[in-house]
């Protein structure tokens, strides 16, 4: 990626990344920080809300949703992921990410739009960046635990034990903060920048961030609802993240005080000793190892390490194998995942331009517009392939691209491939399972977004782990502890293969 971050971004970030592991008696119990500002500068409340977001969303609930659809797999000799695995889910872990994103972010964003709103100067495009954030979070929650603190959530003091909304309510309600927050922006006008790890400052990006996050809600919203006059405007006017350079997503750096948690993690515990360049932690799930097999897909090179050190050889495509989910040691020669996506700089990824042109694909293959379905997918696609390009690394000695030509994902190689996908869309059905494919694919470290597209599509089919703890595959989350201590309004928690309002 292209975007130069300076100096004292990285700085700030050293300060406000508090995230370190520190037991293994759970998933992940990662320490935060439960207290909120009362009166800052915006500039100043900005990047560490930006940076806990990141941290939750890399360590706290990510790998565990990345279980769930079998992108991952957890090496069966550590019980700290196979519980995950198999749906045995601390409610205490989980409930960091609840914790931290209802205790801390959610007050001081509300922070940031009250002093923007109402502080001379008033700065509108600083109340949109923190309620673009905001309704992002709340979509988020509500993918999680369904029902969630909506209305009564925006004034704590007002309602200390909020209720809980439906997810129809909450939907609905994320998609009027980014209508508010799209009315907001004055182009050219004071915003955050310095804070602003995100954009640094470019309201126009903003607005393409805010119309991007209302086409996936919107969508979401389509299982349920007559929502395709909405997603027609938006595609209409196309002002969405078209663009691999308009990607909104939380840096992460080299440094390792600044480095992305799940490197951080495998780091503190020795992830990465003896596996050449994978992760000892966790393979490549069997579900995305044989979707990717079946397309001879070169990103497998990206995603999967080669082997170990004693047989270290580049892989073979008949050697890229998966593991089932559930399974406690190893498959024959399973996987690991590789270190090209498991590294101190990978970004922190919360929409891409290839989701929008995924998701423009399926609007249009299920409206009778198969060509511009097409169009939309290959876009999507080559998207993808272009920004995997300079994080592949093949030689399991860790030679650079200058010394070793198989490094990267050549033009001709990203050109093979979509050569090699479907020249045309013959039928909605077809479209569909190619479209979903490639998002499937694409889609693999965001989380909760990974796991809330399989409930959305319910593709690709998913087997039960072994010794699943549910009959069915996992919806959502449990409650967490300290919610329902607190606040009388908790619902009960039902089943948690129990599927969510917009699922079909």
């Amino acid at each position: 990626m292209n975007k130069i971050m300076k100096l004292y971004k990285t700085l700030i970030l050293s300060a406000v990344l508090l995230f370190t592991v520190a037991s293994c008696d759970d998933f992940l119990d990662v320490n935060t920080d439960p207290n909120a500002a009362t009166s800052v500068s915006p500039d100043v409340l900005f990047p560490p809300v930006l940076a806990n977001i990141a941290a939750n969303r890399a360590v706290e609930i990510f790998p565990s949703t990345a279980f769930f659809v079998n992108a991952w797999a957890p090496n069966g000799s550590t019980g700290v992921f196979i519980n995950p695995d198999r749906y045995i889910i601390s409610p205490f872990s989980t409930g960091n990410t609840w914790s931290n994103w209802y205790g801390s972010s959610m007050r001081n964003l509300t922070l940031m739009i009250n002093a923007a709103e109402t502080e001379e100067p008033i700065r509108p495009n600083v109340a949109a960046q923190a309620r673009i954030m905001k309704a992002y979070l709340f979509f988020s929650l509500s993918m999680m635990w369904e029902e969630i603190p909506f209305t009564e959530s925006q004034d704590p003091d007002q309602f200390p034990e909020p209720q809980f909304d439906d997810q129809r309510t909450v939907l609905y309600g994320v998609i009027d903060m980014l209508n508010e927050s799209l009315d907001q922006i004055v182009v050219g006008g004071p915003a955050v920048e310095f804070g602003d790890l995100i954009y640094e400052g470019d309201m126009n990006l903003w607005i393409k961030f805010a119309n991007s996050l209302k086409l996936r809600v919107y969508m979401y919203l389509r299982n349920k609802e007559s929502v395709d006059a909405e997603i027609q405007a938006i595609l209409a006017e196309d002002n969405l993240i078209r663009t691999n350079a308009e990607m909104a997503y939380i840096p992460f750096f080299d440094q390792a005080d600044n480095a992305n948690n799940m490197w951080k993690l495998h780091n503190q515990f020795g992830g990465f000793t003896g596996t050449a360049n994978g992760v000892f932690y966790v393979y490549g799930g069997k579900t995305l190892v044989d979707k990717m097999n079946d397309l001879n897909d070169p990103r497998r090179n990206t995603y999967f390490a080669f082997c170990p050190p004693a047989t270290c050889d580049e892989w073979l495509p008949e050697d890229f194998e998966g593991q089932a989910a559930g399974v406690s040691g190893g498959e024959g020669a399973a996987v690991y995942i590789s270190q090209n996506v498991v590294r101190r700089d990978w970004p922190n990824r919360i929409v891409t331009p290839s989701e929008v042109y995924f998701y423009e694909a399926e609007f249009r293959a299920t409206t009778g517009d198969l060509p511009g379905a097409h169009a939309a997918f290959i876009e999507g696609t080559r998207l993808n392939l272009e920004f995997l390009a300079p994080y592949t690394v093949r030689n399991p000695r860790g030679l650079n691209a200058a010394d070793n030509p198989l490094n990267g994902i050549s033009a001709a190689e990203i050109q093979d491939y979509i050569d090699g996908l479907p020249a045309s869309f013959t039928s909605e059905a077809q479209a569909l399972e190619n479209i979903w494919t490639q998002s499937y694919i694409e889609i693999w470290d965001r989380s909760p977004e990974n796991w809330s597209e399989w409930k959305r599509t319910k593709f690709p089919t998913l087997e039960l782990p072994e010794q699943a703890q549910l009959g069915d595959i996992i919806r959502r989350y449990s409650y967490p502890p300290s919610e329902i201590a607190s606040n009388p309004n908790t619902p009960q928690d039902p089943p948690l293969d129990t599927p969510m309002w917009f699922e079909n």
